[in-house]
């Protein structure tokens, strides 16, 4: 009798759009064709019930009113309806935390780090309960992973964990040729607009050269709540070389990221970046276009020696900009076929298999 295929299951949190769910999308596309059997369990929501970029023969269950107390026992009843061999949860978060508090007959909890709260910078309380969270999924986890080297370090460090570095992956699809949308040298920065990230290096490098009157043409792609910030800042120091696309997806992205002159990545040497693997240096590597970054984490295990690597400073981007729109349009390969999420997949198995 043949043996079932193991069974994989995402116990998520966030809307299945978004940017920290890529992993689980790709990851469970990429186990579905080495025969693993996938399921994901989501909150009931319309985005969620709307959302058609998984695998087909994944299976999806959808807990019902996800703000309300009772949501904890739906999750582990759906849980023990379907009975996987391995459970995934991203982080320590109340809402995987509680439905596997205690056992689950026959399932196995998989802990995959990336960008944990508790390394970031917050208050003492804050920090006390992250690390608290922290030292309950690390109790309740079988197998634990780390999206970057420097991650893996520190859970050893602060908690004693052997965790298995498991980087992103290229997750961008291959589309047909694009026709630019640019009618001049055009540098794209992509990101989302959350404080914690660096994008104010570019807007500050815009100003700097605006003082020298000079306007290069510079497009941000990405939304968040320091959007309208930076939309006054472009008014006030009359920036119109500058333009805030908003959140973009698909066929139209990547039309920009791939016609860019040059990409753009400011990302500074904080304990928080080095524990993020950004899933846009796998795009940009993608779109073959010149990048200018910083030496930084996966950054630079991702582009190795083929990006522009500077300081993170507004004068050496605006310097860096000038110079990379100032040169000739070209490609650059950065060997990203070897950042491939069919490879995590058989790291994953091959990891999961030896307990």
């Amino acid at each position: 009798m043949a043996r079932p295929a193991m069974h994989y299951c995402f116990l998520t949190v966030s809307t299945l759009d978004a940017a920290n769910l890529i992993r689980a999308r790709e990851m469970g596309r990429a186990l579905i064709h080495q025969g693993v059997r996938v399921s994901y369990i989501v909150e009931d929501h319309p985005v969620n019930r709307g959302f058609n970029d998984l695998d087909p023969a994944a299976t999806v269950e959808y807990v019902t009113d996800p703000r309300k107390p009772g949501q904890f026992a739906r999750r582990r009843k759906l849980l023990k309806q379907l009975r996987p061999d391995f459970v995934e949860v991203l982080n320590p978060h109340p809402k995987t935390l509680l439905p596997i508090w205690s056992p689950i007959a026959g399932t196995r909890i998989v802990a995959m780090w990336d960008e944990p709260m508790v390394l970031k910078p917050l208050s003492v309380l804050k920090r006390l309960y992250e690390d608290r969270l922290a030292k309950s999924l690390i109790r309740r986890a079988d197998y634990h992973f780390a999206a970057t080297q420097t991650l893996a370090q520190k859970l050893k460090e602060r908690y004693g964990i052997e965790a298995i570095y498991m980087p992103h992956a290229a997750y961008l699809p291959q589309y047909p040729p694009v026709t630019s949308p640019f009618d001049q040298p055009t540098a794209v920065y992509m990101g989302n607009l959350y404080p914690l990230f660096d994008h104010d290096v570019i807007f500050n490098a815009a100003r700097l050269l605006a003082r020298e009157r000079k306007k290069p043409p510079i497009v941000v792609i990405g939304h968040g709540p320091e959007q309208e910030r930076w939309q006054q800042f472009i008014a006030q120091h009359g920036l119109d070389n500058v333009k805030l696309l908003g959140y973009m997806s698909g066929e139209e992205l990547w039309r920009r990221l791939r016609h860019a002159h040059v990409l753009l990545f400011p990302i500074r040497d904080t304990l928080a970046n080095l524990t993020r693997c950004p899933s846009k240096t796998f795009a940009y590597a993608q779109a073959r276009r010149p990048t200018i970054t910083n030496r930084v984490g996966e950054v630079a295990q991702v582009l190795g020696d083929q990006a522009t690597y500077i300081q993170c400073t507004p004068e050496a981007f605006a310097r860096a900009i000038e110079q990379a729109l100032a040169g000739p349009l070209a490609d650059v390969d950065y060997q990203v076929e070897l950042q491939n999420w069919d490879d995590r997949a058989a790291t994953l198995i091959q990891a999961l298999s030896r307990h």
